[in-house]
């Protein structure tokens, strides 16, 4: 393709038109192809036919000499004596016109008595071949083909019928058709004006009879392909190449009566000279063709590229910045067109370029406003840092202060009660053999006071984690913790959750028992409400939960930043854990009308 890119315009042109032309010869070949070959089967057809006549012709004489036979056989088969059948024989004889010699044997395949025509000498040398042998066994007329023992024989088939259908032992009548016999056409007495040659083959492909009264003394040159035609006892065609000669078109037809066929042969110059004309005129002209076109589109590509060169120089001399000069055409078509368009361009390109200075006063102001834009921007920046800053100094004092008051309910609470309890085990231990029932008393409030341990340890460890949140679910620890927050302080906590609670999970959980949390902790510390209500609904793709209580409510507005006293960072924590997962959070609140908080956490 690069190298295509290359070529010049001519050069393209003229070479798709060829490869355009080819592509259309190519089809045109490939029908005249198929053309020529239909041409040729239906020559090697027209020779099947022939062959097949003939071989029909052959069949007919066969059994037309059959019936002969017969009919000779009812007429000797009356008299006494071999002889008298000889001599009536001798005068039947010269009545068949086919049939130029006649036997009688006897069921052993012995001669009786023999007859000939003028000239011929009647020899029986049929006993023992054993096709002869089962036809002496029957009581039908028979056509058999004997064991060939010359070369040179012309014998085609032995015709043998009884004397008597319904004795056997009356002896039969036999004839021969071979293909010297003078009043017996068996094909074409000469080949036509088309060198079509006939030829009659037995069962080994060798030559019985020729057409023009030849005589064979050999196997067909075609004997390869012969043979399993006669095998398989079927017709075909085929193109034979000869050597030192010009290839063969032969056609096979197989006899009826007996094995063997006819065969046509003729010189494939003669057989096929309607499809080798077809296929030098189809060359001549296809390639004339093809040149004149190539000549012609090579002309056309000459007028078409020579205005485009033109186009070509005054485009390079736009470019060299000579925009004053104005591209002139007298074309109408195409080229013409893209001429004017060119001119345009050069117009509109000379007003653009002048526009351009405007543009660079233009582009110096409006890069004076970005520069404004983006010192506020810094500014915006720098009080977002500060807003984190606070954040995080918030974050690291509300551990530091979470870490005290643990330790120092730990220490007040849980120790203080530990303590207790080993004074009263110790009491309990001295008492236990002066007064058991002082010892059990004292065991009693060991007791309860390790339970009040147990319970103050176990909330220090649900304001660290709720293990409800990874045993339970999600909405089981936040209604332990609305619970466990609001009720002490009156405050009428419930909780509504749609959806499958498992599409809340590790971290997203967290995040959202976190904002959560927040969100209640603000009701308890600010809202004064007597009712709060935490919904969440588990979809498909995002999970949304809202806090609202009926309190005092407030004003959200100041409190979209951080305040230099560090009221809202709280808010503001609740909006940066809930951007860590691509969420964020609504606050609606009016003074008077209560506070709703909204979260909404997508599900990756």
């Amino acid at each position: 393709m690069g190298a295509f890119r290359g070529l010049s315009l001519r050069t393209r042109i003229v070479s798709g038109v060829f490869a355009g032309l080819a592509v259309l010869f190519a089809v045109f070949g490939v029908l005249a192809l198929y053309t020529i070959n239909v041409s040729t089967g239906f020559a090697l057809d027209e020779r099947l036919r022939l062959a097949q006549i003939s071989a029909q012709s052959v069949d007919e004489l066969l059994a037309r000499t059959g019936r002969q036979l017969e009919e000779a056989a009812v007429h000797l088969g009356g008299l006494a004596t071999p002889e008298e059948q000889r001599v009536e024989a001798t005068r039947v004889i010269d009545v068949l016109g086919e049939i130029d010699r006649i036997y009688a044997v006897t069921p052993g395949g012995d001669l009786v008595w023999s007859v000939a025509t003028a000239g011929d000498q009647a020899a029986w040398t049929f006993k023992g071949d054993a096709a002869t042998q089962a036809a002496l066994a029957g009581l039908a007329t028979s056509i058999v083909a004997p064991a060939r023992v010359d070369a040179t024989d012309d014998l085609l088939a032995l015709v043998i019928t009884p004397l008597d259908p319904g004795n056997r032992s009356a002896g039969y009548l036999a004839t021969e058709i071979r293909g010297s016999q003078s009043d017996v056409r068996l094909l074409p007495l000469s080949d036509d004006e088309h060198s079509i040659h006939y030829v009659i083959v037995d069962a080994a492909a060798y030559i019985v009879a020729e057409s023009g009264g030849e005589t064979a003394e050999s196997r067909d040159e075609h004997v390869e392909i012969l043979l399993p035609l006669i095998g398989e006892h079927r017709s075909g065609t085929a193109l034979h190449q000869v050597p030192d000669e010009e290839g063969h078109v032969v056609a096979f037809y197989p006899l009826q009566s007996i094995p063997g066929g006819v065969v046509v042969e003729q010189i494939q110059g003669d057989a096929l000279v309607i499809p080798r004309a077809m296929q030098g005129t189809l060359l001549v002209y296809g390639v004339g063709a093809l040149m004149a076109a190539v000549l012609a589109a090579w002309l056309h590509a000459s007028s078409v590229v020579r205005p485009i060169r033109r186009l070509t120089e005054e485009a390079a001399r736009m470019a060299s910045g000579d925009l004053d000069s104005p591209i002139a055409t007298a074309r109408d078509d195409e080229i013409g067109q893209l001429a004017r368009r060119f001119d345009d361009m050069r117009v509109k390109l000379k007003a653009s370029l002048e526009e351009s200075a405007r543009w660079a006063e233009e582009l110096e102001h409006r890069v004076d406003v970005r520069t404004q834009e983006v010192e506020a921007t810094n500014r915006e920046l720098q009080v977002l840092s500060r807003t984190r800053r606070q954040l995080l100094a918030k974050t690291i004092t509300a551990q530091e202060e979470e870490r005290k008051r643990l330790a120092r309910d730990l220490h007040d609470d849980s120790a203080q009660t530990l303590t207790a309890v080993l004074m009263t085990m110790r009491a309990a231990e001295d008492a236990l053999i002066a007064d058991p029932k002082v010892a059990s008393a004292a065991l009693l409030r060991s007791r309860s006071q390790l339970e009040m341990a147990l319970g103050e340890i176990r909330k220090a460890i649900v304001d660290l984690r709720p293990s409800a949140l990874d045993d339970l679910g999600l909405a089981s620890a936040i209604r332990s913790y609305a619970d466990e927050r609001l009720r002490p302080l009156g405050i009428n906590p419930s909780l509504a959750t749609t959806g499958d609670e498992r599409r809340a999970s590790g971290s997203v959980a967290t995040a959202i028992f976190r904002i959560i949390q927040e969100a209640v902790s603000n009701v308890a510390q600010h809202s004064g409400a007597a009712n709060a209500r935490v919904s969440i609904e588990f979809g498909p793709t995002e999970i949304l939960a809202r806090v609202e209580d009926d309190g005092r409510g407030f004003d959200p507005a100041p409190l979209h930043q951080a305040q230099e006293s560090g009221r809202g960072l709280g808010l503001l924590g609740m909006r940066e854990r809930a951007a860590l997962f691509g969420g964020d959070v609504e606050v609606e609140s009016h003074p008077g009308t209560g506070t709703s908080v909204r979260v909404r956490i997508p599900l990756v």
